[in-house]
């Protein structure tokens, strides 16, 4: 068994360097608390935002992280996937680059970095110009890609994602719910079309990919 064990981890070398990796980390936290005494901040890295009058706070929050993180992973095992069937081509960059674009929007997301920016100072509007930028490139590199897909989705996800965050910019003074459907809503139903577009495209990508090669091999 041992035998066994060893023998994958010098087979597998990511298990032992990702896993290292974490507890190096774990390692340099918990010196650092143990020196400041600063125990609370390892208990708050790890507590639950959970408020047990109302457990429903948030909830939909958490749903539109859990979409984001669904497409990252489909894009990045398709992407992997991808590279061992059809190495080199460009449907593979497109893969790659989209789930790096969405990992920052998670990352943004999960990790409230707008919000951080906010506090210090640093408007919105910048950060919501970039990401627009940056969606411009990204479509005028793969549009031909793009329009061989249900690119209605992105459409419609873009327009979403527009509304959302000129709704986060600006300072509408009508009611807080109105103000949470016209800028959350929007977000989390423009989230849905990326994922329903993604999961799709991906799909396709893997049987046609999968197709060609039964057919070079026989």
């Amino acid at each position: 068994m041992l035998k066994i064990l060893l023998k994958q981890l010098r087979h597998d070398h990511y298990i032992l360097w990702s896993n290292s990796f974490i507890i190096l980390l774990f390692l340099v936290l918990s010196i650092y608390v143990k020196i400041q005494d600063r125990g609370y901040i390892v208990v708050g890295l790890f507590d639950d935002p959970f408020l047990l009058n109302r457990p429903y706070i948030g909830t939909l929050s958490a749903v539109s992280e859990l979409m984001w993180c669904v497409v990252v992973t489909i894009c990045l095992w398709c992407w992997f996937l991808l590279n061992k069937i059809q190495p080199n081509q460009k449907i593979n960059r497109f893969i790659l680059y989209s789930a790096i674009g969405i990992g920052i929007l998670l990352i943004d997301d999960v990790f409230r970095i707008n919000l951080i920016l906010a506090k210090q100072g640093i408007s919105k509007a910048p950060v919501y110009f970039m990401y627009g930028i940056g969606a411009i490139l990204y479509g005028l590199a793969f549009w031909r890609i793009i329009r061989a897909t249900p690119y209605i989705l992105l459409m419609i996800a873009a327009i979403l994602f527009v509304i959302s965050g000129l709704v986060d910019s600006s300072h509408l003074s009508s009611g807080q719910g109105t103000r949470a459907m016209l800028e959350d809503a929007t977000r989390l139903l423009g989230i849905m079309n990326i994922t329903l577009y993604f999961s799709q495209v991906c799909w396709q990508v893997m049987l046609q990919s999968l197709d060609r090669k039964i057919n070079r091999a026989t």
